[in-house]
This record gives structure tokens, sequence and C-alpha cells, in this order.
């Protein structure tokens, strides 16, 4: 008989809430059991028990660990004010995790989180829904066998909104990086500028984001990361860049035999050249369709609003095979620190007149800390 996981969910209404709908990610999950929620919201509590349909409920996560020994926990906030301590609270009690992100506010509590988590010797996965989604795990796996030719190079466009530069690098960068990652492997080293208006940005322009997601700084961000066999990564970001309609945020991958492009819902296109040709009319992009992605049984088109919610799903549902197997699962904390390792390398080497960095860094400590 297959075994059934308790799972306590932590969340803090008005401070980071429940992230992406990490409350609800075990919602579909086969042999899953929501058994305790934490939030230190007296109303937030008690909506999300009621959502849930729990009714053991707690102001202090460490209280509901304690108590109900869960096999896995949901962190939830996206704030990340108490990231490590959520973390390190449930490797502790030998309880896998499944975490909102960003994944911590610098290296040094990565480090503790992931030391956590090894000694336990328990699972953690990171919310990088895009990871999961049908299409996008599609193109990586083609990418990786080669179908279009060499992987090249790739080019991360965050949404460049009111949070572009600093804030964007640290919320929006870590989806594009994880998949950096799931395309070319681990990075190498990273080299960036960061500037505030038309100047470069001094340690003085250190600043808190519109929710608490560790130290940041600059409204322009251009940086150059390093992967295995001669592959770069480039990720721009230019704030207030964004207009009604016009949505920039992707991942464009660059093959010698194709162009692909990462788009919202999780939707993969691909163009038949290795530049676009706009003087050749044959060339076109061409959407990635998968039948159990945009389609019902009865191939109708899906209704896509919860995209991000199956991608949860997705998720969840490899973290608990990976699990049963013994192994990494998608979207790990094992990536997730080397994507630390890329949002603090771009600060690292600003700071430094915009010399590579090599990853993993000797200085753990961040450079606006």
């Amino acid at each position: 008989m297959s075994k059934t996981y308790r799972v306590g969910v932590i969340g803090s209404t008005g401070k980071g809430n429940y992230g992406h709908g990490l409350d609800t990610a075990f919602r579909r999950a086969a042999n899953v059991q929501v058994v305790a929620v934490a939030d230190d919201d007296p109303q937030g509590r008690a909506k999300t028990g009621q959502r849930l349909g729990v009714d053991r409920l707690y102001a202090d996560y460490r209280r509901m660990i304690e108590t109900e020994k869960p096999d896995i926990v949901s962190i939830g906030p996206r704030w990340v004010t108490h990231r490590a301590a959520m973390v390190e609270a449930a490797a502790g009690a030998g309880c896998h995790i499944y975490c909102e992100k960003p994944f911590a506010p610098d290296l040094i509590a990565a480090d503790a989180m992931m030391a956590a988590c090894r000694m336990a010797g328990v699972k953690i996965a990171l919310a990088h829904q895009f990871r999961g989604m049908p299409p996008v795990q599609r193109a990586i796996r083609d990418v990786r066998a080669g179908k279009y030719g060499k992987l090249l190079r790739m080019y991360a466009r965050p949404k460049d909104d009111h949070r572009g530069g600093g804030e964007e690098l640290t919320v929006h960068g870590t989806h594009l990086f994880d998949m950096m990652i799931a395309f070319a492997g681990r990075p190498r080293w990273v080299s960036g500028h960061i500037a505030v208006g038309h100047r470069d940005a001094t340690e003085r322009d250190r600043r808190e984001g519109n929710e608490p997601v560790g130290p940041i700084a600059g409204d322009s961000i251009a940086a150059t990361f390093g992967f295995s066999n001669g592959v770069h990564g480039f990720f721009h970001s230019t704030a207030n860049m964004d207009r009604p309609g016009r949505l920039l945020y992707g991942l464009r991958i660059e093959c010698e035999k194709a162009l692909l492009h990462v788009r919202r819902l999780g939707d993969v296109y691909v163009y038949p050249a290795s530049v676009v040709l706009p003087e050749v009319p044959d060339l076109s992009w061409q959407k990635t369709w998968i039948e159990r992605w945009h389609f019902t049984p009865e191939h109708k088109p899906r209704d896509m609003s919860d995209w991000i919610a199956r991608g949860n799903h997705y998720l969840v549902h490899q973290l608990i095979k990976a699990i049963e197997e013994d192994r990494e699962p998608i979207a790990s904390g094992e990536n997730a620190l080397f994507i630390m390792e890329m949002v603090q390398g771009v600060y690292a080497s600003h700071f430094n007149d915009g010399q590579r960095v090599s990853i993993p860094q000797t200085e753990r400590r961040h450079p606006l800390s």
C-alpha cells in the first residue's frame, strides 16, 4: 500500500501570505493529506484552515511541526525574513520541504538552509513553476538531446515593471535562472553591472524592495553568466519598461539550428533558424502544443488561468517521487543555491569593477550586507 504523506502548511498573512499558491499546492496530489496550518495572523489562519478543510491551526510554525510531525512542510511566505528559520526548523524535524522563492536573502542563509537539509537527509524543492510545465520540460529534453544543434546562448528578460533592476533580479530572475540551469547545467562565473538612472550604483544605493527579499540596489541591471561548453546566459532588466498588453517576460534560447522562446503560461515557441530572418517569409515561430497541457480530454482548449497551480502540482508530484526514489527533485534546493550564487554574484562583480566572479564564490557575505 502506498504511503500517505502528511503535510503541514506555513503561511504568514500580510507578510508574504502563502506565496504563489503554496497553501493549495498539495490539494490534488495523490496519497497526500494536509493536516495542519501555521499562520501568525489569526484571521488569515482561520480563513486558510477553512479553505483547506483543516481544523488543526497554529500561530507558531515550530509548534505545528513539533506537534503534528508532518512528512512534508510547505513554506509559503514570499518574504524571506524568516525563511532560513522555517527551513531549518522543518529540516531539523526530518520534514521534506516545498518552498516559495526566492530561496534566501544571501548566500550565508542559503548555505545554512542547505546544510540543515543535507544533515537531516531531507529533500527540498523550490516553487519554480515554469520548470514543471510540460512544454518547458519538452524544450529542456530537446535542447539537451541536441535536437537543435549546439546550445549557444540564453537571453533572460523579466517583466521590467516598477520592480526592474535589483528587485527583478531576485524576484523574477530566480525563475529565469532556474530554467538556464535546466538547459545548460550549473553556472561557472558571473559578470555584472548595476545602474541607478545613468550612473553606476554604489553601496549607498542599497534599499528595500516592495517586499523583503534581501538586499537590493539599482533600477537597471546587465549580467552575463558563463556555463560549461562555452554557453553564455544574459540577463537584462530596466525598471518601468512595461506597457499595457505587452509582456516582456521570457527566456530566449539560441541554438545552432533554431531559436526557442519560453513565454508566459509555460508556452514555448520554436523558430527554425539560429537568428530571426524577417526577410524570409517561409520562416515563422511555431508554438509547441502538448495535448494534456493545452487541451481537455475532449480536445477542447483548456482554461490556462490556473497555470501556476498546475505547475505547483507537477513539482509537488516530482518532490514525492524524489522522496520515494531518494534522488534530487526537479527545481531542487541545490539548484536554488546556484541561483543565489548568480544573484549575489552580480553584486560581487559590479562592486569589483565588473570583473568575473567564479561560482561558487569564496566570499559568502553579500556586498550590500
